[in-house]
């Protein structure tokens, strides 16, 4: 699969034990115009793996996100596309979009569409919105939905996306929304080192957070890149400090998070001691000259532009070595687990594991349970599916470049696809020996295409190193699923939606949050960070923790 990198097809729905892009959404009334409800559709079993068929069919409208890449084959629109064809066929549903908007503007147009309370029969919300439509009475509560007709498959996805997804979307006890579930997992921090610097200047694997700081170190003041010249850097930071979230949770800090503390008290990761101690750590660096003097003003992307002209040879980053082959193709870099201060195991942060929200089932419509059908729908020809055919049918279509998966109404992103993919190729790179025709059969076909490339860089038909990167042995993959088969996840304890005071002052904290953390890292007094806590809680901050932790109370979510 293209276009979605961290989404794409994977085979089974757990993996070694531990393992279980907008696009939009609808359920159309079936009242007719006169408001003469009809005789409920009969279901017979025609269906695919035995999936209840509409006899007659029933209509289900919802929205969706225009995308950047094609979607839609050559004659095909929003509402009459493979995936729009095969559940009218198969299923009896027929859906139609009533539009299709950038993903910038959907929040507004559905903000809109609630405040109008012309609503569609499907469509995804974010906790704010859902809030807001259960408030209205305008959807249908789902808990007895999900229990009754949600598939094995459906709940195995939602299941590894964590707990906490579907308490996101219970309010008062009621699950009121179906949890698009996400990548966050997948995307938490990986360490990346050119290796070829590393191996030059004889320095050891990063295992511990000492490690990585000399390191650093090395990278910066021994030369690596031959020059004669110190214009090397050790380890890159954005001015977003979003590089620097692995760096923070190796020294056991969380930053923009909520954490638990004693007696299931949630915190505010930002303002805890162990922060301190990390841009403390920063701060050394930078004065030494290992950090970008100008980190301040550079995006991420002029970060890797600094790659890219061979003066940065560590950064932290996610499960890909996409962005850091485009900048040194002929340079690897590694995979490397966040390594950690002291002997306490490092925690890798992430947030709420949905993608853009949940999908919402308009009130009174007589098929809340469609959307699971469709989901199941899209977990099978997704993940599960084996067959070539159907994976260009419904998946990716290589010959025209159509990310035909984009079409299907209802989605659910498994967790840990990619890094899935790893541990499914493990075995027979392990062995050295290709898989069997029976075990070649077994895999889906994007693992078949990846254990294709990770052969041809191998024996030097292709000198692209981004797959195996990934999904080679030791590759961002095996460290994700380290992360997963050690208990290294972390996930944000506060899920529910903006708190009052939130609402009011969080814009305002999160500006002198990063005002602080920036001028402490270029030199300012260590000690400004305790002024910045203090500001903090005066400012909000107390309220604001206040009220999580009254949240976390009434919904026991103190982790």
């Amino acid at each position: 699969m293209r276009g979605a990198k961290g989404c794409g097809s994977g085979r089974r729905l757990l993996a070694h034990g531990a393992m279980a892009a907008i696009v939009c959404l609808g359920l159309a009334g079936c009242a007719d115009e006169a408001g003469i409800k009809p005789e409920a559709p009969i279901v017979d079993r025609a269906g695919p793996h035995g999936q209840a068929k509409y006899n007659p069919p029933i209509e289900l409208t919802t929205v969706g996100t225009s995308q950047g890449v094609p979607v839609y084959g050559e004659g095909d629109d929003m509402n009459d596309n493979e995936w729009t064809r095969y559940l009218r066929d198969n299923l009896g549903i027929i859906v139609r979009k009533r539009w299709e908007a950038p993903g910038d503007q959907v929040e507004q147009k559905t903000n809109q569409m609630i405040a109008s309370g012309d609503i569609p029969d499907f469509f995804i919300v974010n906790l704010t919105q859902l809030a807001q439509l259960q408030r209205a009475d305008l959807i249908e509560p789902l808990t007895a939905v999900y229990a009754q007709h949600a598939s094995p498959a459906v709940r195995a996805v939602i299941e590894q996306a964590g707990p906490e997804v579907l308490e996101a979307a219970r309010i008062h006890g009621e699950l009121m929304g179906i949890p698009f579930t996400g990548v966050a997992k997948e995307s938490v921090p990986v360490l990346w080192l050119r290796e070829d610097w590393r191996l030059k200047l004889g320095l050891p694997k990063p295992e511990t957070m000492d490690d990585l700081l000399r390191i650093a170190e090395r990278f910066a003041a021994g030369d690596p890149d031959g020059n004669g010249r110190r214009d090397t850097y050790g380890l890159g930071l954005d001015k977003n400090l979003g590089m620097a979230i692995g760096f923070f949770n190796g020294f056991h800090a969380y930053k923009g998070t909520w954490i638990s503390r004693a007696a299931g008290r949630l915190a505010y990761g930002s303002i805890q001691p162990e922060m301190k101690f990390a841009l403390g750590r920063l701060r050394d660096m930078y004065l030494a000259g290992q950090i970008d003097e100008e980190f301040g003003i550079k995006e991420t992307a002029k970060v890797y532009d600094t790659m890219g002209s061979g003066r940065l040879g560590m950064a932290f980053g996610t499960i890909s070595a996409t962005s850091f082959y485009q900048q040194t193709p002929d340079s690897r870099w590694f995979a490397y687990a966040v390594p950690s201060y002291g002997s306490e195991k490092t925690m890798v942060q992430h947030g709420l594991n949905v993608v853009t929200g949940f999908w919402v089932v308009k009130k009174g419509n007589p098929h809340p349970e469609a959307i699971l059908r469709m989901a199941d729908e899209f977990v099978d020809k997704f993940y599960t599916n084996t067959k070539d055919e159907v994976y260009k049918r419904f998946n990716y279509d290589i010959d025209t470049r159509t990310s035909v998966w984009m079409q299907a109404p209802v989605k659910l992103y498994k967790s840990y696809k990619n890094a899935e993919i790893s541990a499914h190729l493990e075995p027979f790179l392990t062995r050295g020996t290709p898989p069997t025709e029976t075990e070649r059969a077994a895999l889906t076909p994007e693992e078949r295409e990846k254990y294709g490339q990770i052969q041809d860089y191998l024996t030097g038909r292709s000198t692209d190193w981004t797959v195996i990167a990934r999904n080679g042995l030791a590759g961002g993959g095996t460290v994700i699923m380290d992360y997963v088969r050690n208990g290294q996840m972390l996930p944000n304890r506060f899920y529910g939606s903006p708190t009052k005071t939130m609402a009011q002052r969080q814009i305002n904290l999160s500006k002198l949050e990063e005002d602080a953390f920036t001028k402490i890292i270029m030199g300012a007094p260590l000690d400004d960070f305790d002024r910045f806590v203090e500001d903090w809680k005066r400012l909000g901050g107390d309220e604001i923790t206040k009220e999580v932790n009254e949240w976390a109370n009434t919904n026991n979510a103190g982790g």
